[in-house]
């Protein structure tokens, strides 16, 4: 999600940073209640399928901001994790390598920074279907050396190659610099035929930071095509700029979903547009936009808080089914859903939402969809309860998509307003990044999330069968 963005009544474009950082610490500590004074209403039960929770992250780094995950498919063990290393200043990428099906983690190569200036926000990972890995971020305009005057001058978004499972990557590849680019996301081919070797990006752009822009490599990423436009600027204004996530399939299947359009409601909520542009001839060309709903962006919380959350999509191995989750939000309300539609003709037409959360007094964001082998479906979220965050996983029955009780993946609750913890400040008096990682494999669900229960923000890995 963009950094920058407009309240009403302010005229000037602020950072998302400055305007929620600051006092609000100390109002939402008091005003955000606490387990201690009340048992917590999460109905999730255990995943007793669950393998304990992993510690991914052992470095001394403060913080571990947005992990993606994915898996080799040429080696269903290798698991690759990328994210960026601190909020403060994203200057640069952390990865680690899984060769066990993440019963274990070692730390990665680290990508060599652009000859530009530093990249490092924004972070996520692919594989493809001949086994090349890739690492996509941005240059976010901000940080050292940077021009204040025209930050937008400073942005770019950029990839690296591994063909060893994380140890190495190449050097970085420039898909766009010098213009506004925000939020970028990598996707990869899948299957063994000649789309196995494509590799697919796409960000937030245009004047507005409503378009999106999009590129594709067919060589294994080895060279990409120039950038264009796959949607247009969007015809009312936003808050907050178009930020994509991108799946790619068999057969050239590929889909980006973005909120288009995001305006702040009656309680403080960003509320967007949540869009999918689809492609079925390998990103040759896209169709129109599909309008799937509207999502809470960003959910406000006391003191300020809003914790980020964004559209997510994911297609199945076959490539006859893609499904779209993001979060919705009752005005005020103490309780906020996941929903999910799914489309069985790639993307020309698509289901109504289902809501795939249980009636309690739990805020639900930050959703990530996933889909196994065998063509099940999964949904990883954030839960919070009585200041309390769990990630959670949401899995329908049988033949449907009607979910059960959600699954609590995480063995300890953690408190994201930890004194502790260094990521405090920013995004309000907690930050835990855009997004979380989770991928499907013949073993389940591999999940990656940050949380505080070592003092800092690290991540943790878990392997869930439904």
């Amino acid at each position: 999600m963009s950094d920058r963005f407009s309240l009403p009544g302010i005229d000037d474009p602020i950072s998302r940073r400055r305007l929620l950082r600051g006092g609000a610490a100390a109002a939402a500590l008091a005003a955000l209640p606490s387990c201690d004074r009340s048992p917590s209403p999460l109905t999730a039960r255990p995943a007793s399928t669950a393998e304990a929770n992993v510690r991914v992250s052992r470095d001394s780094y403060p913080e571990h901001v947005g992990p993606s995950l994915a898996a080799n498919p040429r080696n269903p063990g290798q698991l690759l994790v990328a994210c960026q290393g601190s909020p403060f200043t994203p200057e640069f990428i952390v990865t680690y390598r899984s060769v066990d099906g993440g019963a274990s983690w070692h730390p990665g190569g680290r990508p060599a920074q652009p000859t530009a200036g530093p990249a490092g926000d924004d972070v996520t990972v692919a594989f493809g279907g001949d086994g090349r890995g890739y690492v996509c971020a941005a240059r976010s305009g901000h940080g050292a050396n940077v021009s204040y005057a025209s930050p937008d001058a400073n942005r770019g978004v950029y990839v690296w190659r591994t063909d060893d499972g994380g140890r190495t990557f190449s050097p970085p590849l420039t898909l766009v610099e010098g213009g506004y680019s925000d939020h970028p996301w990598v996707a990869a081919g899948q299957g063994p035929g000649p789309y196995g070797r494509n590799v697919y990006a796409a960000w937030g752009a245009g004047a507005s930071h409503t378009a999106l822009e999009f590129t594709r490599s067919t060589d294994g990423g080895v060279s990409f095509e120039p950038p264009r436009r796959v949607l247009a600027e969007a015809r009312t204004p936003s808050l907050v700029s178009a930020g994509p996530q991108l799946a790619a399939g068999p057969d050239g299947l590929v889909c980006a979903v973005c909120d288009w359009a995001t305006r702040q409601n009656s309680s403080g909520d960003l509320i967007g547009q949540v869009v999918a542009v689809c492609s079925t001839d390998a990103g040759r060309s896209f169709g129109a936009p599909a309008h799937l709903g509207a999502e809470a962006a960003a959910i406000a919380l006391p003191g300020g808080v809003r914790p980020n959350s964004g559209p997510t999509v994911a297609v199945s191995a076959t490539g006859d089914a893609l499904y779209v989750a993001f979060p919705t939000r009752i005005p005020g309300a103490a309780h906020s859903d996941i929903v999910v539609s799914a489309s069985r003709d790639k993307g020309r037409t698509w289901s109504e939402l289902v809501t795939a959360t249980p009636r309690d007094d739990v805020i639900y964001f930050q959703p990530n969809v996933a889909v196994n082998e065998a063509g099940q479906v999964a949904i990883s979220a954030f839960a919070l309860a009585n200041g309390r965050i769990d990630e959670v996983l949401l899995v329908p029955r049988p033949g449907g998509l009607r979910f059960g009780p959600p699954l609590q993946v995480t063995t300890a609750s953690f408190n994201p307003l930890d004194p502790a913890t260094g990521s405090r400040g920013k995004y309000g008096t907690w930050w835990l990044g855009d997004w979380q990682g989770i991928v499907g494999s013949a073993r389940g669900f591999h999940l990656v999330w940050n949380d505080t229960r070592t003092g800092k923000l690290d991540l943790f890995a878990a392997t869930v069968h439904p």
